[in-house]
């Protein structure tokens, strides 16, 4: 039995699973909490005192439930916040001495390579050329890739952490903003947009918690629901995500209060993640998109 801690900028996650010979992950535990380890600190290179104390707190906690199982590896991995932060070596010093957990920064490029890892094994990922997205608080992961080869794959450092400090002044955004970071995000793809330009990928895959909210609210709202811990997969209607896209850009707080299946973790990060996901819909003209619910923490617990 292996435990997996993936530990984001946003929310921190565990999970804990038996990997069968066949690749199966057969889950017996799963749990996240909003640390939001990035919250005042994200764009300066440091964890802020408060998030610093709720990121131990949450792995305390995490210890804790981990030593009722009978778990033989703990895999924690640190992506965005810790591997940016001046204090991220203390930080880790700091859990290890609390709580035993050995933490891994683990680079943009092998979060990339995990990821990928994640999603072919929930996908069948076939011949066609897919881009995979991963949207997180402190980067943003791109795989450009079929069931057995990558062909490019690059992390950024634009995740909605990062973005909603510094672009989400007004609450609904207004056009400029928008303009701003649409902008923004078109300086920084440079290397994204060239290489899909080589390879020409022609289905979307979003994986992670944004993904996620827009399958949950698109089945509420159609009167039934999505589980993503039953589900691996799911195909969207495009034009369902695109509608929905555009009224998180343009959402009141209230609006976004009132809308089933948001949970509040999400209430502001997802109209800058709908922003990320409606910018790259349009400006790589991609009309198929496919949710993966595995990622990060499933690759890891494959080969790791």
């Amino acid at each position: 039995m292996k435990a997996v801690i993936d530990i984001g900028t946003n929310t921190f996650h565990l999970n804990i699973a038996n990997v069968l010979p066949n690749n199966k992950i057969v889950f017996v535990y799963k749990t996240y909490k909003a640390v939001k380890l990035g919250e005042g600190g994200i764009n300066k290179g440091i964890i802020a005192p408060e998030a610093y104390k709720r990121g131990v707190n949450a792995l305390l906690t995490f210890s804790k439930t981990i030593a009722k199982y009978p778990v033989k590896q703990v895999i924690a991995l640190a992506t965005s916040a810790v591997r940016d932060a001046k204090n991220g070596e203390e930080f880790i010093g700091e859990v290890f001495k609390k709580t035993g957990i050995t933490i891994q920064i683990i680079s943009g490029n092998k979060e990339a390579q995990l990821i990928y890892e994640g999603t072919k094994a929930a996908i069948n990922l076939t011949n066609n050329t897919f881009l995979i997205m991963d949207i997180g608080g402190g980067s943003i992961e791109f795989i450009i890739c079929n069931q057995t080869h990558i062909f490019w794959k690059q992390s950024f450092k634009l995740g909605a952490a990062r973005l909603m400090d510094l672009f989400m002044k007004n609450n609904p955004l207004f056009p400029d903003d928008i303009h701003n970071i649409e902008n923004h995000l078109d300086i920084n793809l440079v290397d994204l947009f060239e290489a899909c330009k080589t390879f020409n990928p022609t289905i979307l895959v979003g994986t992670s918690g944004s993904f996620e909210s827009y399958a949950e609210i698109i089945h509420l709202q159609k009167g039934s629901r999505f589980n993503p811990h039953k589900q691996m997969s799911y195909p969207f209607n495009n034009q369902n995500l695109v509608d929905l896209l555009n009224f998180f850009k343009a959402s009141t707080q209230q609006q976004r209060l009132n809308t089933k299946g948001l949970v509040a973790l999400r209430l502001d990060m997802i109209v800058i993640a709908s922003v990320i996901t409606a910018f790259i819909l349009h400006k790589l003209n991609i009309n198929k998109t496919i949710l993966s619910t595995y990622a990060l923490k499933e690759g890891a617990l494959l080969t790791l």
